[in-house]
């Protein structure tokens, strides 16, 4: 372990052996990077300059992850998303907005009946046409249009990526392209148990000692979530069971999230939480799981 990387970046081999080995030196640089975007982008007032500093910090920072190794990326979370959101996705349309690889389509694909199956994303994918089972579309995500209409719009860890001077234009694209009555399901982190960027090389216990710095410049919390998508034309916000996407008699569960923002919004209710740890850090994260409806207009 390197001088710099005990002292500055206490956390660096950890987060390295996590992502499947990628260079702890590229870890740094990400973090440098991400975090004078992360000041640069808060305070730039024009959206073509947003969408620039997104493209090109997303670009560098793509082959900066590189393994050491021809390492696969682990489907194991994108097909428990499959199984937990199977109620809403089955035999539905679905935008995947973020889509990256498509690894997520990827797997709905084999894994339940589906409608069409469509990814966006603002960097170029790496597989071709006849490889994949979904159309793709580049286009930016804070503001796009697509030429058909989708039962579903999925988006899992992106929105925290969205400048907040992006989030209006974001989920008014999010509403646009969703059918009368269609949902939205957004995953994203809690920072009331972050960092969950790449600052977790600085910190990597997930009990919201310290601030995102990096890519994460809009972590949320169902408190504040909540009432942002229903200013925006979302109706009947639900999430699964706190832990309930671990059980196949609990999955299918929607509910009301007021435990979760009770825990938000009680200390000691948190610190009780965190109390059930596995190597030092919390087993149960409060994700902000979110399923809700564009009103029939």
């Amino acid at each position: 372990m390197t001088t710099v990387s005990s002292d500055t970046y206490p956390h660096a081999d950890w987060v390295s052996k996590e992502l499947g080995n990628v260079p702890v030196p590229n870890l740094i640089e990400i973090f440098e990077l991400e975090k004078k975007f992360h000041r640069r982008i808060l305070e730039t007032e024009s959206a073509a300059d947003r969408k620039r500093q997104y493209h090109e910090l997303y670009e560098r920072v793509h082959l900066l992850k590189q393994r050491d190794d021809d390492g696969v990326m682990d489907e194991t979370p994108y097909k428990r998303l499959v199984v937990t959101f199977r109620k809403e996705l089955e035999n539905k349309s679905v935008l995947d907005i973020g889509c990256g690889n498509g690894i997520f389509l990827l797997q709905l694909a084999k894994m339940i009946p589906h409608g069409e199956l469509w990814g966006l994303d603002t960097s170029s994918i790496h597989t071709k046409d006849s490889e994949r089972p979904f159309r793709f579309l580049q286009e930016d995500i804070t503001t796009f249009t697509v030429p058909r209409l989708f039962d579903i719009v999925f988006s899992h860890q992106v929105f925290e990526h969205i400048a907040p001077a992006d989030i209006t234009t974001h989920l008014r694209s999010v509403h646009s392209a969703l059918e009368p009555g269609g949902k939205f399901i957004v995953c994203l982190p809690n920072r009331f148990w972050g960092p969950q960027d790449i600052t977790r090389i600085v910190d990597n216990t997930f009990r919201g000692l310290v601030p995102a710095q990096g890519s994460h410049v809009n972590e949320s919390s169902y408190t504040e979530m909540i009432p942002l998508l229903k200013s925006h034309g979302f109706i009947k916000p639900r999430t699964v069971l706190p832990m309930g996407a671990y059980s196949s008699l609990t999955r299918g569960i929607r509910v009301y999230p007021w435990i979760n923002k009770l825990l938000e919004r009680s200390a000691p209710l948190r610190s009780l939480n965190n109390l059930v740890a596995k190597s030092g850090r919390p087993i149960f994260k409060n994700p902000i799981m979110i399923v809700c409806e564009k009103a029939d207009s």
